[in-house]
Parts: structure tokens; C-alpha cells; sequence
């Protein structure tokens, strides 16, 4: 059977046929492009990988295919497309370098991803068949982790576990059962960036006593790997192909650091957030309009990443799952979501908890958008809600989907006027007038029972506004011949009821700059905004210098401009960093701290990027470890310090060797350092 692919990157291949200005081809008598290697193709199964860091801050996803027994990882040149998933097959467009295939596109094969999503295992309802291996690292400690415990986790019927919230949460469609197997030590220490290796590890040295063909989830709890490790747990998005000696089988991973699960209810968080992303959930967000709970459609506000503080797929909380995310993936049955799109009423809405009726009001903010407003009730009653922040339980909690949200959920604030995010709820006797529509959403009351909502939609006059145009540059330098990218956005300031405006558009550069051309006019509709990329080229006789490029956006012969500043510098040429360590030695008692402080330098030259450095410390071994910061991202030029705090044994006596190690994001061990500290007991004064 012929496969049909969807192609998921037809703005990409778009781009990379754009022509160049005349302007540009006029520098030299030469194409200021660089020469391209031959773009080639690869087929495969592909797999998505979450990385969760330990204090929430900023995630990441790993892609790769999977060829045979061959699997590489892939990197989206310009960003991976929304909606891809584990156990995809794709055919990847691009080129090889350093081992990594560099994509430029990918298409997904329409007829095996249909298959996969009508197949029962690992799916979203039912009863989740679960392993959970235990392993240690061979010459290192074992987590301090009791098998009953981790069981407990995931299982327990009589406190809170994986198995409790999911079926809790999804009422009922879904629980996990399942299997704690320990303790097995691996052939040897896998570092953050080994987990397919290490899952391999794992899934040996469990085979000959586990059954693979009976279980679909696969939870691997291991120490704090060596190498630069900076999580806490990842997690494949959906399930894919994972082989064993009991034959292949379609089951999800999750990887579990030990030391982030010493805690029942922090474990419970960790566990119920890397399912979440088997089940395909992206990260629960806070979305921050300053002093606007929603700003003009189209905008991105300020995101924060894990900023939900009332679901377990943002910051450290036993919330249920956002209303959006469950209705994606069935947990509310179809008339527990009123779509409301352009109609006025009045809902009642029931808590999340309660047996059936109205779970969530899912209201279109503008005609012909798909911009929408979810809500929900809160009420501290099952086992998790009652551990969130008080404010929730007397309000509706809203979040907002549009095309920026993709997988996850975006928490808004309708109390801005406080600068914390516990308190979002829309409270009784609230009427939020979106500034932007016509959507008016009254809170009417609030009880154990219920919360009354009332939608409407006020009628106004069109109001013209002028125009805005933002244009910000991809990086902050670039160097004579580059090819330096910018976003322009085109901000339409008349209120909703107003015509949609066509706007013409010319490109502002430097003299001798060229660039990708564009199109001669944009449409765009009132209240929205359209972004476009600008794609210069700096010409090999460019000087070092600041430089201004943007965009003259005309309407009605009136013009508005729009720059950004870009900076010319030499190409990048990458330098050790310097690092400063004080003290060196140190006497100290037993049962005591010592601090170091660190100072660490970025030597990189202008031209180049930042440079997000880890910090980790394994020795002496058994001593604990404490850092006021566990990394930084540092420009060229940039300089920070951290402290690093031990904490003595009381049982330690000697001189002990302390070892700093700094590790360069994609790179790898950088610097290494060891002090020594003598540990004795302190004199005392004879009598």
C-alpha cells in the first residue's frame, strides 16, 4: 500500500525558495548564499522526548528517529512544527551534520498515524497497564528510595498515587495497575542525554523477570545521572516501538530521577506530570497581559512556562489536569462542554469533581477566530483540589486557547492588579468586558453547588486606531554575510466591529543590505495582528556596528515604522571560560557547612550566542549539596556568581577532595575544579 504523507513544512520549503533583492545581488557580482550540502531525506519512527529541569524554568524537547536499530536526533532548523508525537512514521527532509540530521521539514505518513491512533494499546482510556523499574548506577549509592514507597506512587488505592488522580480526574475512563521491580543495577552511569541507552539498560536487566507484553507504560526511576544532569523527569509524548526480549512492544517512558521522588506528594506531582505528557499534554502555563487579563487578540503576553500553579502540568501542584487538556483527550464527555459561540446566556457550572453536569463553558472571544475562553469551578473536595490556593474555589478559573497554546494550556489572571498568580478566579459579581470584542463575561454567584455564569455581547461603533509595527530580531548580533532574521508584527488597533484593513509594506535596511522580498500588501482584521519574517542580508563589506532594520507599514497614506537593532560583530569564536573558586582550602568541623563562592566568565567573542552552563559536584561522596543557583545562561562577555554549599558528615575526619564540575549546554564537560577540606574537631580551651 502507497503511503500518504502530510507535509507539515510547507512555510519552510516556501522560505527556503523566497528570492533575494536585486539590491543584494548587486553587492559583489557573486549570490551573497552560502552553499547549501545536498538536502536528503530519512524515514523512520519517530520519537519526542520532554525534559523536565528540577526547579521549573524552562523545558525542552528531544526529537529523533528511529531506523532499525539505528536512532538519531533530529533538529528543526527553524523550530519543530506543532502537533508531532512518539510512534509518528515521518520522513525527515534535511541534511546530516555532526552526526544529527538538521531538518528543514517533515512529512508524517497520514496512514500509519491513523493506525496508531485507533490502536488499543496505550491509550488515554481504561485501565493503563504500568512498570515501574528501579535501578542504580554501578559505584554509586542507591537512591534511599523503599519499593513499597515508589508502589505507594503509583498505586496506592488508600492515599494519593497516579493510579487515585487519574481516575479521579478523568471520572472514572482511566486508572493504571501494574508492577514496582527492583533494584537492578545497570552495566554502567548513563549521563542526561543517554535515556534511550539507559532504557535499553534498564529494560535488560529487567527481562528476565518481567513479562514486557503486559504492560504499555514504562516508568524508569534511576540516581541523578553524572553528566551535567539537569532534570528532574522526561517523558515521551505518546507511545512508540520498544524492544525487548519479549518481541517489540508500543509503550510510553518516563524517566524519574530517585531524588526528586523522596517526598510522597512531590512524587505523586512528578509521576502525575510525566504521565500527563504520555498522554500527549503539553505544559500548563500562565499567560501575563500586565495590567489587562487578556490583550489584543493575536498577542503572546508573557509566558510562563509552568506558571499554572492549580494544575500538575505546571509548577509543583496536585491540580486536576486544565479543562482544555481533558477535553482533548475525552475526559469530559461532549455535554459537559457548552460551546459558546457568539450566543448570550446564563450556565451554571458543576465543580470539576462532582458526579456529571456542566464541567466547562468554552466560549469564542471574537466571530471567525479561533480564540477561545475555557471555564471552569474549583472546590477543595477529592483528594487533590483541596491542596490548591483558596482563591480558586470562590471564582471561574479561566484559561485561553489559541494558536499559540498548541498542546498546553495557558492560565489567565483576572485579578492583575495583584502581582500573584494564587488568585486568578473571575469572582461573583465580576463583569469582565474583553476590550478587544464584544465578549462580556459575568460571574453571578458562587457555591458549593454551582457557579452561575452569564455570557453576553455588547454592541459598539467602529473605532479606528492607528496601526503598530514591532520588529524584533532572532539574535542580537550578526557578522558581515550573515543573514540576520527578524519578526515584524503588524498590530490592527480598531475595535472588533470594524472592517478588516489592507496595509502595503516595504522593507527598511541599511544602505547595500538586501533581502528576502515581500509580499506588496497584507490584510488584516481589526483588533488582530499578522507577523511576518524579514529575512536581510548583511553585506561582506559591512563595518562592525549597530545597524537598524525593520519595516514602513502604510494605510490611507498614513505610514507607521517599525525597527530593531542588530549588531555587526565578528564571527563567533568560542573561548574556555574563566572561573574563579574561593576558598581553595578550608578547615572545618565535622557536621558542619562550607560555602565556595564561584565566579564563572563567558570568554566567547561578540558574534556568538549564550551559553547556558550546568554546575554539579559528586564529591566527596555521601556529603550533601546545596547550590544557590544550578545554572545560568550567559551572554558573551557575561559574567555570575553562584555559591556552593557541603554539608559535613559528622562521621567525616581527614582532608576530603571537593570536586566542581561546569558543563556547556550540547557540548559537555567544560571546566573542572577540586578543592580539599580538612575536616577535624575544634580545639578546646583546657580547664
Amino acid at each position: 500500500m502507497s503511503r500518504t504523507w502530510s507535509m507539515v513544512s510547507a512555510v519552510w520549503l516556501a522560505a527556503c525558495s523566497a528570492q533575494v533583492s536585486d539590491v543584494d545581488e548587486a553587492q559583489d557580482g557573486s549570490s551573497p548564499h552560502e552553499t547549501v550540502s545536498r538536502q536528503e531525506s530519512w524515514e523512520g519512527e519517530l520519537e519526542v522526548v520532554v525534559v523536565d529541569p528540577p526547579a521549573p524554568a524552562a523545558s525542552w524537547e528531544e526529537y529523533f528517529v528511529k531506523q532499525g536499530n539505528q536512532r538519531r536526533q533530529v533538529r528543526f532548523e527553524r523550530g519543530a512544527p506543532p502537533g508531532l508525537r512518539s510512534g509518528l512514521q515521518v520522513k525527515v527532509r534535511g541534511r546530516e551534520q555532526g552526526g544529527q540530521l538538521i531538518a528543514q521539514g517533515v512529512d508524517v505518513d497520514t496512514h500509519a498515524a491513523s493506525s496508531l491512533s485507533t490502536a488499543s494499546a496505550c491509550g488515554v482510556s481504561g485501565v493503563q497497564r504500568s512498570l515501574v523499574i528501579m535501578t542504580e548506577f554501578p559505584g554509586m549509592a542507591r537512591p534511599g528510595l523503599n519499593p513499597q514507597a515508589v508502589h505507594d506512587v503509583f498505586f496506592s488505592t488508600t492515599r494519593r498515587s497516579l493510579a487515585d488522580y487519574w481516575s479521579e480526574v478523568s471520572e472514572g475512563r482511566t486508572t493504571t495497575t501494574g508492577d514496582v521491580v527492583s533494584w537492578y543495577t545497570l552495566d554502567r552511569a548513563y549521563s542526561c542525554s543517554e535515556g534511550a541507552a539507559m532504557r535499553e539498560a534498564a529494560v535488560r536487566a529487567a527481562d528476565a523477570d518481567v513479562d514486557f507484553t503486559q504492560y504499555d507504560r514504562i516508568f524508569i526511576v534511576h540516581p541523578r545521572p553524572q553528566a551535567g544532569c539537569s532534570y528532574a523527569g522526561q517523558a515521551t509524548v505518546a507511545c512508540g516501538q520498544v524492544q525487548t526480549a519479549d518481541g517489540t512492544v508500543t509503550a510510553s517512558t518516563s524517566w524519574l530521577v530517585a531524588e526528586s521522588m523522596m517526598v510522597h506528594d512531590n512524587a505523586v506531582e512528578l509521576v502525575t506530570h510525566e504521565a500527563g505528557h504520555n498522554l500527549t499534554l503539553g505544559h500548563a502555563s500562565s499567560r501575563d497581559f500586565g495590567a489587562e487579563a487578556l490583550g489584543l487578540p493575536g498577542a503572546t503576553g508573557v509566558i510562563d512556562e509552568y506558571g499554572d500553579v492549580f494544575s500538575t502540568m505546571g509548577r509543583w501542584n496536585l491540580g486536576h489536569y486544565a479543562a482544555p487538556q481533558k477535553a482533548r483527550i475525552g475526559w469530559l464527555d461532549a455535554s459537559a462542554v457548552a460551546e459558546v459561540d457568539g450566543v448570550d446566556g446564563t450556565f451554571t457550572l458543576a465543580p470539576v469533581v462532582a458526579s456529571g453536569g456542566l464541567k466547562a463553558l468554552k466560549v469564542r472571544r471574537r466571530p471567525g477566530s479561533n480564540d477561545w475562553l475555557w471555564l471552569e469551578y474549583r472546590q477543595p473536595v477529592g483528594g487533590y483540589e483541596a491542596t490548591l490556593a483558596p482563591q480558586v474555589f470562590g471564582g471561574a478559573l479561566v484559561h485561553y486557547a489559541d494558536a499559540t497554546t498548541q498542546s498546553g494550556s495557558h492560565l489567565l489572571d483576572f485579578t492583575p492588579q495583584t502581582a500573584s498568580w494564587t488568585d486568578p478566579a473571575l469572582l461573583p459579581g465580576t463583569t469582565w468586558d474583553d476590550p478587544y470584542s464584544t465578549l462580556s463575561v459575568t460571574v453571578n454567584a458562587a457555591t458549593s453547588a454551582g457557579l452561575i455564569v452569564s455570557i453576553a455581547h455588547r454592541q459598539s461603533a467602529c473605532v479606528r486606531a492607528p496601526h503598530e509595527v514591532q520588529v524584533t530580531s532572532f539574535a542580537p548580533t550578526s557578522w558581515p554575510g550573515g543573514r540576520p532574521e527578524f519578526e515584524v508584527v503588524l498590530v490592527n488597533h480598531d475595535s472588533p466591529t470594524c472592517s478588516p484593513s489592507t496595509f502595503q509594506l516595504s522593507a527598511l535596511l541599511p544602505q547595500g543590505w538586501g533581502f528576502d522580498r515581500l509580499p506588496a500588501q497584507v490584510t488584516v482584521a481589526a483588533s488582530a495582528s499578522s507577523s511576518l519574517g524579514l529575512q536581510a542580508y548583511a553585506p561582506y563589506s559591512a563595518a562592525n556596528g549597530t545597524y537598524a532594520v525593520g519595516m514602513a507599514v502604510t494605510r490611507d497614506g498614513h505610514t507607521v515604522q517599525g525597527t530593531a537593532d542588530i549588531d555587526i560583530v565578528e564571527r563567533c569564536l568560542t573561548a574556555p571560560p574563566t572561573v574563579t573558586v574561593s576558598p581553595q582550602t578550608v578547615t572545618a568541623a565535622p557536621g558542619t557547612d562550607v560555602t565556595w563562592t564561584v565566579a564563572v566568565t563567558n570568554n566567547d567573542a561578540g558574534g556568538c550566542d549564550w551559553v547556558w552552563y550546568d554546575f554539579y559536584s559528586s564529591l566527596p561522596s555521601g556529603w550533601d549539596t546545596a547550590f544557590s543557583d544550578w545554572g545560568v545562561n550567559l551572554p558573551p562577555g557575561g559574567a555570575f556568581t553562584f555559591t556552593m554549599t557541603k554539608s559535613i558528615p559528622p562521621s567525616a575526619r581527614g582532608a576530603h577532595t571537593v570536586d566542581l564540575d561546569i558543563f556547556k549546554d550540547e557540548y559537555g564537560l567544560l571546566w573542572r575544579g577540586t578543592f580539599t577540606v580538612e575536616v577535624a574537631e575544634p580545639l578546646t580551651r583546657a580547664r
